[in-house]
């Protein structure tokens, strides 16, 4: 996680900080307050609707208790029992059992229920239909019989759509108690109870009750009563609109005309946008704020560093602000003040130890050239003279003029890098002129890469080796000599080898000189032997920085060989073109 944050930007890190501090527990806290306003709506609806549907059974209830009374009374009734039970032999008998049954104030059409009518079914042939009471074939004309008998219930509430009992072709929604008289106690014919009930005045009572819900009595998905005055008694029952559907059960459904959870919270949108302003706009611009104050400032800090690049830093001129930040930049400035101070100073001295060190490889310089000259001409003309002296020929004459073409070149220095190509002309006229002194003692072979030809080296340091290989490896052998020059590139260097078959020297004096050649410097070659040799490997290190390797084998009686290497990356010069003679 750190690892993650130190990638970030810093605008990036507030951002992160306002999403995980600000927002999610905004969203958080938010969320349970919508939560706990939603619940507790739900318990206040839960708790209006168990009150409303708990008025809607009293009405109910208290509106159905005396007719159910009623019914009681007479399903426990033995007066009735036996009225129904007798058999009565013509319509006098019969009409005279019913009138003292009136006379005693038994029975009536309405038994006091307002707006009612009791019916009472007998499976007896010898009744007379009328007045209340009827055979049963007629209970199996009205609507509600197929129903009740499906049902298998001795009683029930059946409400249904029916043709109105006034006559015509009237209908109306009604509503019918139905009860079979079958007490165990009594015996006789099949006697049914309907008690056809005032639908009117219950809708009327749902209706006075001013419930602030709508109250739905279905059946199924069929509204049989609701306390809405838009279900008129003329007008047949309607299907609710439920998902689910039900047997022939009575249910109640209360719609309470208050508000739902988002529509209670729509009430509130002015403090919703507020809570959203005090929440989330006012964190985000102060963020953006601070933001702006911190990283400002670093960006301009950031810039100022760029000035890295030139030759003096650049200070900040305009410090604002007390905090962090503020300190830094300060410090930035002492920084920058110490740091121009110390470049100037730095900057002089090493410009002066520069110019020094220019001025001592010059001197340097001077001195090798002041040294190899009279060096090399003092051994050439000693040459000339020894091979005058002991020959007596006239072929001086031509060797001087060697010498001379030699000299000229030795002499004009100018720049002291030459090609090996014109290197290795140098290196014949040697040669040529140690031929004329030797004869057939002398012999030498030359093999230079094509391709190693227009590097540049010091000028004379083949010459110096070769040299070195006349003087102290063939003059000192009585027996015939060979010299090798090989100049070649392997891997990532110039190779250059000197190769004579000369007298060698002991393993004392080769470590020695190994030692000599591997610490050379101007210094060290005062009063030492091989000064040629030495002076050449000094330019050498010179020009490549001390990158120059050397290396002096040899073997008494064998030979000497010096294997020099050169890093071409450090070498000046083009390829020759192939083909180039040597």
């Amino acid at each position: 996680m750190i690892r993650y944050l130190n990638s970030l930007k810093l605008g990036q890190k507030l951002q992160l900080l306002f999403i995980v501090c600000v927002l999610l527990p905004v969203f958080l806290t938010d969320g349970i307050i919508l939560y706990s306003v939603s619940a507790a709506n739900r318990v206040n609806i839960e708790h209006l609707i168990d009150k409303y549907a708990d008025s809607t059974q009293y009405c109910i209830s208290n509106y159905l208790e005396y007719p159910v009374r009623v019914a009681n009374n007479i399903y426990r009734s033995s007066v009735l029992e036996d009225f129904f039970n007798e058999s009565y032999s013509d319509s006098a008998d019969y009409y005279t059992a019913f009138y003292r049954l009136q006379r005693d104030q038994i029975f009536d059409d309405n038994l006091g229920i307002s707006g009612s009518r009791v019916y009472i079914y007998a499976d007896n042939k010898t009744i007379i239909n009328g007045s209340g009471f009827y055979r049963m074939e007629r209970a199996k004309e009205n609507e509600w019989y197929p129903a009740f008998e499906d049902s298998g219930k001795s009683s029930t509430l059946y409400f249904y759509y029916g043709r109105s009992n006034m006559g015509g072709a009237t209908y109306k929604r009604k509503l019918t108690l139905i009860m079979k008289m079958d007490m165990p106690s009594f015996s006789g014919c099949e006697k049914l109870l309907a008690i056809d009930l005032d639908y009117n005045t219950i809708a009327r009572e749902l209706i006075d009750l001013e419930l602030n819900a709508d109250v739905f009595i279905c059946d199924g998905e069929k509204i049989l009563l609701s306390n809405r005055e838009d279900y008129r008694i003329q007008d047949n029952y309607v299907p609710l609109e439920i998902n689910s559907r039900y047997d022939r059960e009575y249910t109640m459904y209360v719609v309470p005309a208050g508000q739902n959870t988002w529509q209670y919270l729509s009430g509130l949108t002015w403090v919703l946008l507020l809570l959203v302003l005090i929440n989330l706009i006012l964190p985000f611009l102060m963020m953006k704020l601070i933001e702006g104050s911190i990283t400002s400032r670093i960006l301009y800090l950031e810039s100022s560093f760029e000035s890295v690049d030139e030759e003096e830093l650049k200070p900040i001129e305009t410090v604002e602000g007390n905090d962090e930040i503020t300190g830094l930049i300060k410090s930035y400035n002492r920084m920058v003040q110490r740091m121009n101070e110390l470049v100037r100073t730095v900057y002089k001295d090493r410009l002066r130890e520069r110019e020094t060190d220019i001025a001592r490889q010059n001197a340097e310089l001077l001195a090798l050239h002041s040294q190899i000259n009279p060096h090399f001409l003092f051994n050439a003309l000693e040459s000339i003279r020894m091979h005058s002296l002991i020959k007596k020929e006239n072929e001086t004459a031509e060797m001087v003029g060697k010498l001379a073409v030699m000299e000229r070149s030795y002499v004009s220095w100018g720049d002291d890098l030459i090609s090996v190509d014109r290197e290795m002309d140098f290196v014949k006229a040697y040669l040529l002129l140690q031929k004329y002194r030797f004869g057939d003692r002398l012999n030498y072979e030359l093999d230079v890469d094509d391709d190693c030809r227009e590097y540049e080296i010091p000028k004379l340091t083949i010459v110096t080796f070769v040299e070195n290989a006349c003087l102290h490896g063939v003059e000192r052998k009585a027996s015939n000599g060979w010299i090798f020059v090989r100049v070649y590139k392997k891997d990532t260097a110039l190779k250059m080898e000197i190769e004579d078959t000369g007298e060698g020297v002991n393993e004392e004096t080769q470590a020695e000189i190994n030692e000599q050649l591997k610490n050379v410097s101007l210094e060290s070659m005062k009063g030492k032997t091989h000064v040629g040799m030495m002076n050449a490997c000094l330019r050498l290190k010179l020009l490549t920085r001390g990158r120059a390797s050397y290396r002096l084998e040899s073997e008494e009686g064998v030979g000497t060989v010096i294997r020099i290497s050169i890093p071409l990356d450090g070498m000046k010069g083009k390829k020759a073109v192939k083909g180039a003679k040597a």
